[in-house]
């Protein structure tokens, strides 16, 4: 196992990996599992993580330790609990599976969301982190340098020039005219401005789209 993914599993078998994480699965097997957790999931996980702590503690193999496996497994457990709340008042189920537009409407399947399945979790700043967590480095991972920041903000909205009557996508600087003293003609542009950004091929832009346009 080279990745430990919460998800895969029911919650009582998430919180029966809390209980025995480091245990040799025989001996987890050696006692009645508790309702939904299946013999399989015991058997990989804790088998899993049971050889990664004797090649470490024998042979002095690296590997990203307990505590990674622990604390992914407290955030989802965290996060299924507050989802499972938020539904309860109207929210969608699994609010990752949808894209948020600038007005808090989700947007099944939109840009940036989860796709097939849940895979990751909005942290404090609203930044979607990963859920599943690496136990050992993977060599063949893309390089990403130091020196990368993440990106800015998206914009609150166009940039307009009013006198001039353009109304700019502030993210890949398209512009579209309107007449200044017309009201329609602006609404006209704005209309032409969402349907530029839904369909470009830049990401951020059609981010920026969702944000602005819904």
């Amino acid at each position: 196992m080279e990745v430990f993914d919460p998800v895969k599993y029911s919650l009582e078998e998430n919180q029966f990996f809390l209980k025995h994480l480091g245990e040799s699965p025989v001996v987890a097997l050696g006692t009645t599992l508790p309702a939904g957790v299946a013999p399989a999931a015991v058997q990989e996980v804790l088998g899993a993580i049971y050889e990664l702590e004797e090649l470490a503690k024998h042979r002095g193999a690296s590997w990203a330790g307990k505590a990674s496996v622990t604390g992914a497994i407290e955030v989802y457990l965290r996060e299924m609990e507050k989802w499972d709340a938020l539904s309860k008042k109207g929210a969608p189920r699994f609010p990752t599976m949808h894209a948020w537009d600038g007005k808090g409407r989700p947007h099944r399947g939109g840009v940036g969301s989860d796709s097939g399945k849940v895979t990751t979790y909005m942290d404090a700043n609203g930044q979607r982190q990963q859920l599943a967590v690496s136990l050992q480095d993977d060599p063949t991972a893309p390089f990403h340098p130091d020196w990368v920041k993440p990106e800015e903000p998206l914009p609150e909205d166009c940039e307009i020039d009013a006198e001039r009557g353009i109304l700019t996508c502030p993210v890949d600087g398209w512009s579209t005219n309107f007449k200044p003293d017309s009201r329609s003609s602006y609404n006209v542009a704005r209309a032409r401005m969402s349907r530029h950004c839904k369909n470009s091929t830049d990401d951020r832009v059609r981010e920026f789209g969702m944000k602005v346009f819904g």
